[in-house]
């Protein structure tokens, strides 16, 4: 048990009274000689909800969300989702080359880079932007200070852990920042930018786990990717009644099924496919109780599975409610599962579990499916298929929903999945080639990774040892 005392004053100089050991340990870990706070030198701009405006082609209105950022990396638009560039947007709204965007939801909140690669894009409403007040700051370095451990750490201690973790307004003004002189700031980033010319050398070299399964099956299996790229594109098919019917018994007339239809018979022309149905056995539905911070069990969230293809057991919730048939929803190693429902970018990604305990006390939620295939197929390669350009196409376009934000799969279109399937000895073959090229990813990473700790060291020695006696922020 950890215990602080506070007196009831102190505690009622908070906005919402909080009570937790957290704060306010977070709070009295927290001393700098001179500070002022973040409201001081930023103004909070909320973001917004703009499922209804996605659109799957690449405009100039990139989407910010929580997954386009990195705590050490920054912001990236390489994966964001795009607007509707007829969309009527305020210019408050628009993100400015000088904007941060902070994540305030979810097990990664803190995370936080700067916007100017997505300049005229609007961020969503899980994220917060920091807009300076005065234009001519530094803001790289504050970009890098908030990226520091010390900061990582001092933001989740302010986080209230409800349903999920949150990040209220009135914390984030309230963040304490040190006053640093500017020719500190200025001298500490020089250096980091030395730095940073190492680390884009190498971002250069390193690929992503899916562009080496793409690689990988396009020359095991010599597919035409690049014209299956450009029906992604189309927006218009002409198609006769007769063709609309085939493989098609909801006879499904939309522009997004028979793009799915025609990329996949695109696949079939540059290789020998099988549909998927004739090699499951069963799929079952997972099961999501009610959540508390404590519980008998741990329940996954839907961002247990990633497209790494490996299932991830970070961040569970926990639950103590009983079923009768609780065992059925237990995972066990080499389950496969898939997810039910996402944004259309995600939906049907795929993911493996690897449990090393013979006594299972984690259960998948309901918005996944278990998939048990015959022994004809190697789970690991099916995992790598799904999340490939191959089913990342597929279930784009022949998944259901009335918005792109939630779009689900059902078991008919997992088994229409048409996909290529050598024997079992050549799918391992394949699945090794691909992790032997992400073990030298790997090493990529961990050289740059080290060069980022070099970073994070700079900074925060600069913030540690040189704190500058006046400020124009301090009120």
């Amino acid at each position: 048990m950890k215990i602080i005392k506070k007196d009831l004053s102190e505690i009622s100089t908070h906005k919402y009274g909080r009570m937790d050991y957290k704060y306010w340990n977070t709070c009295e870990a927290v001393k700098f000689k001179s500070y002022f706070l973040l409201k001081d030198m930023f103004e909070l701009i909320n973001g917004s909800v703009q499922t209804s405006n996605y659109v799957t082609e690449k405009t100039s209105i990139p989407y910010i969300r929580i997954g386009d950022i990195d705590y050490k990396y920054g912001l990236s638009t390489e994966e964001s989702i795009y607007l509707d560039a007829d969309i009527d947007i305020s210019d408050e709204k628009l993100l400015k080359k000088y904007d941060l965007v902070l994540a305030t939801i979810g097990a990664t909140v803190g995370k936080i880079g700067l916007a100017d690669k997505a300049v005229g894009g609007i961020h969503s409403n899980n994220t917060v932007v920091l807009r300076p007040k005065d234009k001519t700051i530094n803001i790289r370095y504050y970009e890098k200070l908030f990226q520091t451990d010390f900061y990582i750490n001092y933001i989740f201690g302010l986080v209230a852990q409800k349903a999920q973790p949150n990040l209220q307004p009135y914390e984030i003004e309230n963040i304490r920042i040190p006053i640093i002189d500017e020719a500190v700031q200025q001298k500490c980033m020089e250096e980091v930018q030395n730095i940073e010319l190492k680390i884009e050398a190498l971002k250069k070299k390193i690929k992503s786990k899916k562009t080496i399964m793409d690689e990988v099956f396009i020359k095991e299996f010599h597919l035409d990717y690049k014209t299956m790229m450009e029906i992604d594109k189309m927006k218009i098919f002409n198609r006769e009644l007769s063709e609309i019917t085939v493989r098609n018994s909801n006879v499904r007339n939309s522009c997004r099924w028979n793009k799915a239809v025609q990329i996949q018979n695109c696949l079939c022309k540059s290789t020998e496919c099988v549909k998927l149905g004739k090699y499951i056995i069963t799929t079952k539905n997972g099961w999501s109780p009610s959540c508390s911070e404590y519980g008998e069990y741990q329940v996954l969230g839907l961002n247990a599975i990633n497209s790494n293809g490996t299932l991830s057991f970070d961040n569970p919730k926990f639950s103590s409610e009983k079923k009768s048939n609780l065992p059925e929803f237990f995972i066990k190693n080499g389950d496969f599962f898939v997810s039910r429902g996402n944004t259309v970018d995600l939906v049907s990604m795929a993911s493996v579990a690897s449990v090393e305990t013979d006594t299972p006390s984690t259960i998948y939620p309901d918005l996944m499916i278990r998939i048990k295939f015959s022994k004809d197929v190697d789970v690991h390669y099916m995992a790598y298929i799904f999340n490939s350009f191959i089913g990342r196409l597929y279930f784009k376009y022949s998944t259901k929903g009335k918005n792109q934000t939630m779009v689900k799969v059902s078991p008919y279109e997992l088994s229409e999945f048409l996909v290529p399937l050598p024997d079992i000895e050549k799918q391992k073959e394949i699945v090794k080639k691909i992790n032997k090229e992400v073990e030298t990813q790997q090493t990529l990473r961990k050289e740059m990774n080290q060069y980022r700790a070099q970073i994070d060291k700079l900074v925060t020695k600069s913030f540690s040892c040189k704190i500058a006696k006046s400020c124009k922020y301090k009120k």
